[in-house]
C-alpha cells in the first residue's frame, strides 16, 4: 500500500469511528459497551416486529407466485430432512439443537440456520399448498426450542453450549447471529418475554462489536470482502429490527461502513461521488479488498466461490431495510453491479458460475447458494440478465435437491444445506415484498448478452463465453485452462492441473514452485490466445504451452516438454481433464479407437484405465483429438475412483489425454503434443475429425491444422520472467 493511500484510509476510518462511537467505551479492545446500559424493558421495546401480512403473496402476479412457491417448497423439503435431526438439550427443558451442539462454526451455524428455516415455515403462508398444520406447529416448537438454546448459550446471556463453552464475539459469530435474529424476528409474537429479551441481547451484543472495530482490509490470498459482508448482515438486521434502540443510528453508520468496504478497490480512495448521508464514497471506504477488475482472492486462489459468496451477503444487507419499508442505503449496491458483470461473464448454462480458477471446496453446481445473487439483483436492481440467471439456477437447484432427497448437494451436512435454505428464504421474503422486479431476459438475448471475451488483468484470467461454449485460461496461483460445452458443469470439473497436467505428480502451480516465463496473451473480441513456459520440478523440466480459443466450438492446446541433462520424470500426465457425471447418473460412455467403454462413478473399483487411442469422446458431449510428435504412440489414462472423500465428498475422477506406456526421453528435441477439444460433439463427429487434424513440428515451431483452419506456435523465445500487473496497494 502506498503511504498516501494508507494515510487516507486510516484517516477516513478514524473520522468515521469518531462519528459512530459517540458515548461508547471499549473493554479489552473487542466489544464496545455503552456507558449507560439499555435496561431490559427499553431493549425489548426497541424491537419493531415484522408485519407478517406484508408477505401475503395473493397480490402478486402468477409468475411471481410460482417462483415464491418454488422457493417455499425447496425450504420445506430441507426442513423435513431437519426434522429427523432435532434433539432436546439434556437437562435444559424447552431447548433443542441439531448436530453436536458445540460452540464452533461447524457446530453452531447449523442450529442458527435450522431455527430460521423452521421459523419461516411456521409463520409464512405460501401462495399454494404448504406445510400441514401439524408440521407448522412442530416447526414452531422446534424453532423456539433451538432459539432458546442459541440465545442462552451466548456470552451476552451468561450460558454455555453443550461443550461447556459459550459462543459469541467470534470470528464469524455475527453471521450466525443474523440467522438467529431472523428466526427471532419471524417468531416474535410467539416468544415469551424472557426469550425476546435474550434474543435482543445477543443481537445488541454482536452489533456493538463493530462500532469500534474497523472493517477488514486484505487483498492478497485472503480477501476481507466476505467477512465485512457477513458482519454487515448482522448490523443491518440490528439497525432495522431495533430502530428505537439508543445505538440504532450508530449501527446504521457501522452497517454502511462495512457494506462500502466489502468490494472496496484502491480507486475508491479517490471517489468523490456522494454516497450515503451526504458523505463522499472516499470517506466511507477505508480498505482494499477487491482487485480493480473486481476479482477477489481467498485460500490462495482467485476464487469465484468467495466472489459470489461476498456478493450474495452484500445483497442480503438489503433485506432488513426492505422488510421494514426503509430506504436501502447506496452502500448495499457499492460495486455490486461490477461484480455481477464478472459473475455473468462466467455463468454456466445451469445458473451457476464456472470456477475458472479452480475450487478447493470441490462443488461446482452450487445453485442453491448462488441463486440469491441473481434473484436479488433482479428483484432489487431490476437487472433482467440476473432475473434470467436466477430462473436457471432455481430450476437446477430443484432438480439437484430432488436427486439428493431433500439435500441441496452431495455435501449432505447441516451447515451447507442450512446456509442454502437461509438464502432461499431471503429470496422469498424480498420477492414477496417487491415482486419480481423485472421480467427475465429471454433466453436468446441472455446468451448473447453474456457472450464475449473478458480479460481479468489483476485476477490473471481470460474468459471466453459464447452461446455454446465456455473457455478460459488462468495464470494466478493455479495455472489451468478450461473448455466446457453447454451444461458443461455436468461434464467437466476444473482440475487444478487442467490441460497443463501433472509431472511426477506435481501441477504447474506456484505452490509446486513452477516458474512462469515468456507469458504472452492476445485477447480479441471473439477469442483469445496465450503462450508461455513453465519451468517445473526445480527447472528439471521445461513446458512450453499455448492455449487458443477461436470463435467456434473448439479449443486448441499445444505443448512441448524438455528435460535437463537427461532427466527423465517418473510420470507424465498432461492434457488433464476433470470428469463430472450427469445429474443422477452414475455411468458415462467413452468412445475412442478402442470402441465404446462405460465408466462407473461411485462404487466402482478404484483403478486407472489405460486407453490406447488418439481420440476420445465423453458421453456425446465433448470430443478430444490428440496428436503427438513423430514416433509417439498415445495412451489416455482415466483415473477411476470409488467415492468422494473429505468434508465435501464430491467424486472427482479425471483423464490425462496425453501419455505413454513408458516415459520417453525428453532431451532430444523435446516431446510435442497437441490436444484439440471439440465441444458439443457426438462420438461419430469426433471420429471423423480425428482424420482431419494434422500436427507438424519444425524445430521450435509447430502447426496444427483442423480442416481448413490453421493454428501455429513458435517456442523459440528465451526465458523472460513474467511480470504480474501491480495494484495500487501492496
Amino acid at each position: 500500500m502506498t503511504s498516501i493511500v494508507r494515510q487516507h484510509l486510516v484517516g477516513a476510518w478514524l473520522f468515521g469511528a469518531s462519528v459512530m462511537v459517540g458515548m461508547l467505551i471499549v473493554l479489552g479492545g473487542a466489544r464496545p459497551v455503552s456507558a449507560d446500559r439499555v435496561d431490559d424493558k427499553q431493549l425489548v421495546a426497541s424491537v419493531a416486529p415484522l408485519d407478517l401480512k406484508a408477505f401475503d403473496a395473493a397480490s402478486q402476479d402468477v409468475r411471481t407466485r410460482e417462483s415464491l412457491q418454488t422457493y417455499y417448497d425447496s425450504v420445506l423439503d430441507w426442513a423435513r430432512v431437519l426434522g429427523e435431526e432435532y434433539e432436546p438439550v439434556p437437562g435444559r427443558p424447552g431447548q433443542g439443537y441439531y448436530g453436536d451442539g458445540g460452540h464452533r462454526e461447524d457446530s453452531f451455524r447449523p442450529i442458527c440456520y435450522a431455527a430460521m428455516a423452521n421459523a419461516f415455515l411456521a409463520e409464512i403462508t405460501p401462495p399454494d399448498a404448504g406445510a400441514s398444520r401439524a408440521e407448522r406447529d412442530r416447526m414452531r416448537r422446534e424453532a423456539i426450542a433451538a432459539l432458546g438454546y442459541l440465545v442462552h448459550s451466548h456470552q451476552a446471556n451468561g450460558g454455555t453450549c453443550l461443550d461447556g463453552k459459550p459462543w459469541g464475539n467470534q470470528w464469524q459469530s455475527a453471521m450466525w447471529a443474523r440467522s438467529l435474529g431472523m428466526a427471532a424476528w419471524l417468531l416474535w409474537d410467539d416468544l415469551d418475554d424472557s426469550l425476546r429479551l435474550a434474543a435482543a441481547r445477543v443481537i445488541e451484543f454482536e452489533a456493538d462489536r463493530f462500532l469500534c472495530q474497523k472493517p477488514k482490509s486484505s487483498l492478497k490470498n485472503d480477501t476481507g470482502a466476505e467477512e465485512n459482508a457477513w458482519n454487515a448482515g448482522l448490523i443491518t438486521l440490528a439497525r432495522c429490527m431495533m430502530p428505537r434502540h439508543p445505538r440504532a443510528e450508530a449501527w446504521d453508520k457501522a452497517a454502511k461502513a462495512y457494506l462500502y468496504n466489502t468490494f472496496s478497490t484502491a480507486s475508491d480512495a479517490e471517489d468523490n461521488s456522494i454516497g450515503d448521508d451526504g458523505r463522499r464514497v472516499r470517506d466511507w471506504v477505508t480498505t482494499v479488498n477487491a482487485h480493480p477488475d473486481f476479482t477477489v482472492e481467498n485460500h490462495g486462489l482467485v476464487h469465484v466461490g468467495y466472489l459470489k459468496n461476498s456478493h450474495a451477503m452484500l445483497l442480503e444487507g438489503t433485506v432488513p431495510y426492505v422488510l421494514t419499508g426503509r430506504d436501502v442505503p447506496k452502500a448495499c449496491s457499492h460495486h455490486a453491479g461490477d461484480v455481477l458483470d464478472v459473475l455473468l461473464s462466467c455463468i454456466g448454462w445451469e445458473g451457476s458460475p464456472v470456477y475458472f480458477g479452480g475450487n478447493d471446496w470441490k462443488l461446482m453446481n452450487t445453485q442453491c447458494i448462488d441463486v440469491i445473487t441473481f434473484e436479488l439483483s433482479g428483484v432489487f436492481f431490476r437487472d433482467s440478465r440476473a432475473a434470467r440467471a436466477a430462473g436457471m439456477a432455481l430450476d437446477w437447484l430443484r432438480r439437484i435437491q430432488r436427486s439428493h432427497k431433500g439435500y441441496f448437494s452431495v455435501r449432505q451436512d447441516l451447515e451447507h444445506n442450512g446456509l442454502a435454505a437461509s438464502r432461499l428464504i431471503s429470496c422469498y421474503l424480498m420477492m414477496a415484498r417487491l415482486g419480481r422486479g423485472v421480467e427475465p431476459m429471454d433466453e436468446h438475448e441472455f446468451v448473447q448478452s453474456v457472450a464475449g471475451v473478458r480479460h481479468l488483468e489483476h485476477g490473471r484470467a481470460i474468459l471466453h463465453r459464447t452461446p455454446t461454449k465456455f473457455a478460459s485460461f488462468a495464470w494466478g496461483s493455479k495455472r489451468l485452462a478450461l473448455a466446457l460445452p453447454r451444461e458443461g458443469n455436468w461434464v467437466v470439473w476444473p482440475h487444478y492441473a487442467s490441460y497443463l497436467g501433472l509431472i511426477d505428480g506435481q501441477d504447474g502451480s506456484l505452490r509446486s514452485k513452477a516458474r512462469l516465463v515468456n507469458f504472452e496473451h492476445d485477447v480479441r473480441t471473439n477469442g483469445f490466445r496465450v503462450t508461455g513456459t513453465l519451468e517445473r520440478l526445480g527447472g528439471q523440466v521445461t513446458q512450453d504451452f499455448a492455449v487458443i480459443s477461436p470463435e467456434g466450438d473448439m479449443v486448441v492446446y499445444i505443448e512441448r516438454l524438455r528435460a535437463k541433462d537427461g532427466f527423465r520424470p517418473k510420470s507424465r500426465e498432461t492434457g488433464v481433464i476433470g470428469h463430472e457425471y450427469p445429474l443422477g447418473v452414475n455411468t458415462r460412455t467413452l468412445h475412442g479407437r478402442f470402441g465404446a467403454k462405460d465408466v462407473v462413478g461411485v462404487g466402482n473399483k478404484k483403478q486407472v484405465h489405460l486407453l490406447e487411442t488418439d481420440w476420445l469422446n465423453v458421453g456425446g458431449e465433448i470430443g478430444y483429438v490428440v496428436r503427438r510428435g513423430a514416433g509417439r504412440h498415445n495412451v489416455v489414462r482415466y483415473h477411476d475412483d470409488t467415492k468422494g472423500e473429505g468434508r465435501v465428498p464430491q467424486l472427482q475422477e479425471w483423464f490425462s489425454l496425453v501419455g505413454d506406456m513408458s516415459i520417453p526421453s525428453l532431451t532430444d528435441g523435446g516431446d510435442w503434443a497437441c490436444v484439440v477439444t471439440f465441444l458439443n460433439q457426438s462420438p461419430e463427429e469426433t471420429a471423423r475429425w480425428a482424420d482431419r487434424v494434422r500436427f507438424d513440428v519444425q524445430g521450435d515451431k509447430a502447426v496444427c491444422r483442423i480442416g481448413e483452419e490453421t493454428f501455429d506456435v513458435d517456442f523459440s523465445m528465451k526465458a523472460q520472467p513474467f511480470t504480474k500487473p501491480r495494484d495500487k496497494v501492496e
